[in-house]
């Protein structure tokens, strides 16, 4: 599933169209993404949680070449399935 595909279930089952759902899907994004930014925890209830994670520079071996090669610091957003999802999918 993409994001038209989500806007296009949306507007079906809400009465909304295809151009409604998709600025909802658009905000929701946004206000997810801007909290992230923030540091702050994003927990969406049933589904799961999405955390701002720091990751640390950390020397890798290239699997090629076998030069040891530095992976640089960086953010990342961390994601932990609710256990509901987790039986949901099983």
């Amino acid at each position: 599933m993409n994001q038209g595909d989500l806007a296009f279930a949306i507007s079906k089952r809400f009465f909304l169209t295809q151009v409604e759902s998709g600025e909802i899907i658009k905000f929701i994004l946004s206000r997810v993404t801007e909290d992230l930014k923030k540091g702050e925890r994003v927990y969406l209830r049933g589904f799961g949680s999405f955390n701002k994670e720091k990751r640390e520079p950390k020397k890798v071996r290239h699997p090629e070449t076998g030069k040891i090669i530095t992976i640089p610091k960086r953010t990342t957003v961390d994601f932990n399935p609710s256990e509901s999802l987790i039986q949901k999918i099983s």
